[in-house]
């Protein structure tokens, strides 16, 4: 309900699309949370990550995209 709101603050969604036990891949879910935060959401779905743990899966990667957005939100 909130996520709308927070414009026009950055947000970096970050989901799973390997689907989890219980409720499956995270995609549509963080899609529909951008969708509704409108244009300052940046969105990253993980295609072998399940819920949490794409620092496992990509620990570089996941570290510079993060790295890089915090460095882009926080120095304007």
């Amino acid at each position: 309900d909130m996520i709308g709101t927070i414009a026009p603050r950055p947000i970096y969604l970050v989901g799973g699309g390997n689907p989890h036990p219980y409720f499956g891949s995270e995609a549509a879910r963080i899609n529909r949370f951008a969708r509704s935060a409108g244009g300052n959401a940046q969105v990253w779905i993980i295609p072998e990550a399940t819920h949490c743990d794409g620092p496992q899966q990509r620990p570089q990667e996941y570290a510079e995209r993060l790295v890089n957005f915090f460095d882009q939100a926080l120095l304007k």
